[in-house]
């Protein structure tokens, strides 16, 4: 039997957890739009050698973030299958 009140207040914590980061995400976004283009204006290059770098972190990080999204994909599985613990 689904305890509704424990239900309802793990969706409430859910929904404000994800709140508080889509809060933080934006902040830390509007920081970097506001540190690039600072540093476009001191220096024209600047956005090619973003981009190059941008790329190289990608492809560095790219098993990382693929071995953590697969986690997430596993857990909403798991709790698909009916799996909670």
């Amino acid at each position: 039997m689904v305890n509704e009140s424990a239900l309802r207040d793990a969706l409430l914590a859910f929904n404000d957890d994800a709140k508080s980061q889509y809060i933080m995400l934006s902040s830390i976004l509007a920081e970097l739009e506001a540190l690039r283009e600072t540093v476009r204006g001191l220096d024209p290059t600047f956005g090619d050698v973003m981009e190059q770098k941008r790329r190289e972190s990608a492809e560095k990080n790219a098993d990382i973030v693929q071995a953590v999204i697969a986690g997430y994909d596993e857990k909403f599985r798991q709790m698909k299958d009916g799996y909670v613990c």
